[in-house]
């Protein structure tokens, strides 16, 4: 399993996008309070042998990476 957090000082507005293939096997994932699902679903495991991206902006008022798009591979 993958468990995704922060480090760090982000600013407002500051984007991360997140790539994720497993080695053919799927795997657990989960989030730390600092990402917010927004009109979207987080992903709770992988995709076997599937690249998965999820991008994000960071919004300072909330204090949390609003994650805005979840992708995977057809």
């Amino acid at each position: 399993a993958t468990i995704f957090s922060t480090t760090g000082t982000p600013v407002d507005g500051q984007q991360i996008m997140i790539r994720i293939k497993d080695a053919g096997t799927a795997k657990g994932l989960t989030w730390d309070a600092a990402f917010v699902a927004i009109g979207v679903t987080l992903p709770t495991t992988t995709t076997a042998g599937k690249w998965t991206y999820v991008g994000a902006a960071y919004n300072s008022a909330a204090a949390k990476f609003h994650v805005l798009a979840v992708t995977t591979e057809s």
